[in-house]
């Protein structure tokens, strides 16, 4: 890789500065195996080992490296963070260690009922789909199954396409996959085609329903779709990750049929069922998982499977990087390191701004800055809506945050903001989104 003189020196001046800001230890930890890629267009691109250093870096030093970098060249510049295979290759051979803990930890294959961990917020679910795979009286079309996200829905999914007998002609999508061969096929002028693969399904199973929001065109064609499977006999089982009643921007027709069928909602399961049900999935990874870290982990993930098996990993993954054992004294040292605040409002104030950041592409520090721009009056009054409608928060309490503002200020942005945010499909689908993600954090 040919990369300029005059890169490499910037860069290296960049990594000194940033040595003397963060310090030695999470210097080494994180930015020793990295290198510059290219300057280019205002964008500073580094190259790191793997996707977890990257998600780590870009999460928690973008903004001074920005910062840092646009002082050194004399202009604004935006920080690109990119896997680098040859670092890669460097870095698996050194850390055998954290080569374990990045391993997939489970197939598709492997998710049905066999694996599946039936607990008291999931058995009503779990009997309804026995029954409808296997035929039995009396019928539940469609079965719509709606709980929030990591309890267990798409496991379900899955292994509901392992029941139905086999030669049942299955088809089996989510809401996002469904919208794009829908598009697809109308562009292409073989929608007939598509109508007649999926319509002569002997049974559908339809996942995150919820992607449907928004779609005009697209939710009118599954509404037919699951009238017309029912009324001959065909078997729909729709999951959700709400209930019909609370889905945005899903028009009344789609909504009506969601509505007409058998709706059985899927609760999170408490903490006991939750370790046993992490500790299932977490015993296909090649290092043995202490049920000690589980249990401390899952006090931390409000009841989602899935966040509990993404961040012990992480939790595996910082151990490679520091050399540390896994211990309980380990994750009193680093787990609010690793995953953030344990407070409930800190932690939704993290994700509201997670949220903004990433939707309008925007650096925190300017966020929370006093600056006076255009550019910034959007996100603003996102996160001051968002703050007041989702985490309760007083206009006082957001002034504080937001660079200690008058109560006066945050009332008066809340107020436009509360106008131009329902006549926005865009910003609507923000913070709705922003709002499913506020609630799986407490």
């Amino acid at each position: 890789m040919n990369v300029d003189t005059v890169v490499r020196d910037t860069w290296s001046r960049v990594r000194e500065r940033l040595r003397s800001e963060i310090g030695d230890r999470f210097f080494d930890m994180w930015f020793e195996r990295s290198r510059v890629l290219y300057l280019k267009r205002g964008v500073l691109a580094i190259g790191v080992p793997n996707l977890f250093i990257r998600e780590w870096v870009e999460e928690h030093y973008g903004a001074i490296l920005s910062q840092i970098s646009s002082d050194e060249i004399g202009a604004s510049v935006k920080i690109a963070v990119k896997v680098d295979p040859s670092l890669f290759r460097e870095m698996r051979e050194k850390t055998e260690k954290m080569e374990e803990v990045v391993d997939a930890p489970e197939s598709v294959e492997s998710k049905d009922l066999d694996t599946f961990i039936e607990t008291a917020g999931n058995l009503m679910a779990t009997k309804a789909v026995r029954h409808v795979t296997q035929g039995e009286s009396p019928p539940m079309n469609p079965l719509v199954i709606w709980g929030p996200e990591g309890c267990g829905k798409s496991h379900l999914a899955a292994a509901a396409a392992r029941l139905f007998p086999e030669r049942t002609t299955l088809y089996r999508v989510t809401g996002e996959e469904f919208a794009r061969r829908f598009a697809w096929n109308l562009k292409t002028r073989k929608i007939d085609r598509f109508r007649a693969q999926v319509g002569g399904a002997d049974a559908l199973i339809f996942d995150d329903v919820e992607d449907l929001a928004g779609k005009t065109v697209t939710q009118r064609e599954v509404a037919t779709l699951f009238q017309d499977l029912g009324a001959r006999g065909a078997q729909v089982l729709a999951f959700l990750d709400c209930h019909p009643k609370d889905v945005p921007d899903l028009g009344a027709g789609l909504r009506s049929v969601l509505l007409s069928g058998m709706l059985i909602e899927i609760e999170p399961p408490g903490e006991a069922d939750t370790v046993r049900i992490a500790e299932t999935l977490l015993s296909t990874a090649r290092r043995r998982i202490p049920s000690e870290v589980v249990r401390i982990v899952a006090s931390r993930c409000g009841g989602s499977v899935r966040r509990i098996d993404r961040l012990v990993r992480k939790v595996y993954a910082f151990s490679g990087l520091t050399g540390e054992p896994v211990t309980a004294a380990f994750l009193d040292r680093h787990l609010t390191e690793i995953a953030g605040p344990t407070d409930p409002d800190e932690r939704r104030f993290e994700t509201v701004l997670s949220v903004v950041e990433e939707h309008f592409d925007i650096d925190r520090s300017d966020l929370l800055s006093k600056r006076k721009i255009k550019v910034l009056s959007a996100p603003r009054g996102v996160v001051v809506w968002l703050l007041r409608e989702h985490g309760g928060e007083t206009f006082k309490a957001i002034g504080r945050r937001l660079g200690d503002r008058s109560h006066t200020s945050v009332y008066l942005m809340y107020k436009k903001w509360s106008e131009l945010i329902p006549a926005d499909p865009e910003l609507m689908g923000l913070v709705n989104e922003a709002g499913r993600r506020i609630m799986t954090v407490g």
